[in-house]
């Protein structure tokens, strides 16, 4: 977190079966609002996931919640997959969230955007889109929270999302335990002594 309490939010839910809920959010702001902003999208998350309904209503269900439970300036860009571990089937939902990084065995990478818009934003019955792929051996799939590509030094010079995939692409071999601490030292070598601006959070899912 950049302050004492942040507003991002991660989790990795185990729905049984071999099946888990991969989850990336932001919350617009920072401090305590944000937090308690993330306490309600938790508790709502857990108790959706309990009812077997498509993840593109689920993810409509959230945005009605937070655009009731949030002032007209707070929304949450929302990141979700559902992961069958056994077969690799992955089903995404995309809220406005930063794109995810698929990367492939055979090196070829997919910007994941479908999706629609942050929860909270509005509430007019837009449905939300679903995408899904295949996890196989050797790929991976990476969440994270725009702390990292917009990250800024002193000069006022931000770390990017091109630096952050060519990062990506360059150490895809490490573990995911190596990966995600190579990464954070990365952007914190590259802001130097400027204030953290905004909190940090990645998620790296590997297949082996």
């Amino acid at each position: 977190p950049s302050r004492e309490v942040g507003g991002d939010y991660f989790d990795c839910i185990d729905l049984g079966n071999g099946k888990y809920a991969l989850i990336m959010a932001d919350v617009a702001g920072k401090g305590i609002s944000a937090a308690l902003l993330v306490s309600t999208l938790n508790a709502a998350l857990y108790s959706y996931l309990e009812i077997d309904v498509p993840l593109t209503e689920l993810v409509e269900k959230l945005n009605k919640l937070i655009f009731r439970s949030s002032p007209s300036d707070k929304y949450i860009t929302f990141f979700i997959a559902l992961l069958d571990s056994k077969s690799g089937e992955v089903e995404i939902v995309n809220a406005g969230h930063n794109p995810a990084l698929f990367l492939k065995k055979d090196g070829k990478l997919e910007q994941i955007e479908a999706g629609g818009i942050g929860l909270g934003m509005l509430d007019l019955g837009m449905p939300y889109v679903g995408q899904s792929l295949r996890i196989n051996s050797g790929d991976s799939l990476f969440l994270y929270t725009d702390g990292i590509p917009e990250a800024m030094n002193l000069n006022e010079e931000e770390y990017s999302d091109e630096k952050m995939i060519e990062f990506f692409l360059k150490n895809s071999e490490s573990s995911t335990n190596e990966f995600i601490v190579s990464m954070v030292k990365d952007v914190q070598k590259f802001v130097g002594e400027a204030q953290q601006s905004d909190d940090i959070t990645l998620l790296l899912l590997k297949r082996v």
